[in-house]
């Protein structure tokens, strides 16, 4: 039964205040576990709340309080499966499971030697469901009793299970994954164990043999509004998922080491694509290209880049790679930076401001441009402290002959603060999505035209 109405109440309320106001979801969730563990049941409730990791059909512990960590690592990860225990044919049938004893159920016939080792006798299974009614985590709850939830209990944990999704679905909105739930359990997830690892290497090489990896082009502008080039970013189209953005493969991809074999790839596909443009009379157009620093610390990757430049017959001036900021703490890579120099490629340090921002390794590793993240320019209308650091960034760096981008500009008003601080580039909603290349082709520079009228300046040779 229910303990203590008013705490329960008043927890419910905080969980409520901590989604609206933004908090990271493991907090939220752990919060919930630690909730649930204090105001349901009579008996002493040990909880986790685990994310469903789509590509591998597998849940993974995300959140817990009082659970032996031991016993978690000794169970996870679980298969979705009508044949798992549980917890897995709960999240395959998107239904509760409630076994009230342990010892005497054959879902645990598996890993209940396991359980009972650590004392639990019980295991109610909750899946936890998006409002499109797909499954995206679990609340499960362990108990060293037999037995089974009464009514109330299972009333207060419904409450529960409405505000966790809420949290996950609101989490995986608020990172901008255009494919919604599915996006961010790939990436944050992973465990990196072998066998893990090996499924998810195999999982992304199929995908490169099946052609489901495509290039996506999103353009920028001069400060005058003159398009300068495109950026190439890749997207999934997963089979079972729909379209991915990078944020839910890219971790993986970088944990298993197949981040090298992508990004050769994007580079291939996007300089051979930009080589139709030109054709076209798009000359002056540039490319830049995401790159990982795993892939910048590959010894054969300048070689590999000046090859695939010279195959295409593409001038090195036209391109830009891009890397985060976590290159620069590496003062050894001013060589690899040189290299590029050398041959005309231009470099840029994508996110600047979200890490290690420092003025003194862009000036010593000369780099030719840095990218101010969208976290500045999402608030710059009305947050003094953004339009602060963003002006500060564009005066420091002008001082260092950098060109400024501004990412993520989606309106009129954060156009024009920009244009008054003497940014240089801009890049974002406000102008254009990424698009396949089919679409920037055929379609994107008249429609653009057309949508910003005279406002916007497109030259062609």
């Amino acid at each position: 039964m229910i303990t203590v109405r008013n705490s329960l109440f008043e927890e419910q309320t905080t969980i409520i205040q901590m989604i609206s106001s933004g908090m990271p979801l493991k907090s939220i969730l752990t919060f919930i576990v630690e909730s649930i563990e204090n105001n349901c049941d009579s008996f002493k409730l040990y909880g986790s709340i685990l994310l469903y990791n789509p590509l591998l059909e597998q849940l993974v512990e995300t959140a817990s309080s009082s659970l032996p960590t031991n016993f978690i690592k000794a169970i996870e990860p679980i298969d979705v499966s009508p044949y798992g225990d549980s917890c897995g044919t709960a999240a395959f049938l998107k239904q509760p499971i409630i076994v009230s004893d342990i010892q005497n159920n054959a879902l645990w016939d598996k890993n209940g030697h396991i359980a009972t080792s650590y004392g639990f006798r019980a295991c109610w299974s909750i899946p936890l469901l998006s409002s499109k009614k797909e499954l995206i985590g679990m609340i499960v709850l362990y108990k060293r009793e037999v037995g089974k939830p009464d009514e109330e209990t299972m009333n207060a944990l419904a409450i529960y299970n409405k505000l966790a999704s809420l949290a996950i679905e609101i989490s995986a909105n608020n990172n901008n994954n255009t494919h919604g739930l599915h996006c961010y359990e790939f990436d944050k997830h992973l465990k990196g164990t072998n066998e893990t690892n090996k499924k998810v290497l195999r999982e992304l090489y199929t995908a490169l043999e099946r052609g489901e990896f495509e290039v996506f082009y999103q353009p920028y502008f001069g400060i005058n509004q003159k398009l300068l080039g495109v950026e190439a970013l890749i997207r999934w189209n997963h089979p079972h998922l729909g379209l991915l953005t990078p944020a839910s493969f890219l971790g993986a991809a970088e944990e298993t080491g197949f981040i090298l074999e992508l990004e050769k790839w994007v580079l291939t596909k996007s300089i051979n694509k930009m080589r139709k443009l030109y054709q076209n009379g798009w000359t002056d157009l540039r490319l830049s290209v995401n790159i990982s620093a795993q892939q910048f610390e590959n010894p054969r990757f300048p070689k590999m880049v000046e090859e695939l430049l010279k195959e295409a017959s593409f001038h090195p001036e036209n391109l830009t790679l891009e890397v985060t900021e976590r290159f620069l703490i590496h003062k050894e890579n001013i060589n690899i930076v040189n290299r590029f120099k050398a041959t005309g490629i231009k470099l840029s340090i994508d996110d600047f401001g979200t890490a290690y921002s420092s003025l003194q390794y862009l000036k010593d590793l000369n780099i030719d441009e840095i990218k101010i993240d969208r976290c500045f320019i999402s608030n710059l209308e009305i947050d003094n402290n953004s339009q602060k650091i963003v002006e500060m960034i564009i005066m420091l760096g002008h001082q260092l002959n950098l060109n400024i981008v501004a990412e993520g500009v989606e309106t009129e008003m954060q156009l024009q603060l920009l244009k008054k601080m003497k940014c240089d580039s801009i890049q974002g909603f406000l102008f254009s999505k990424p698009i396949p290349f089919n679409h920037l082709k055929k379609n994107f520079f008249q429609q653009m035209k057309e949508t910003w009228s005279d406002n916007y300046v497109f030259q062609k040779n």
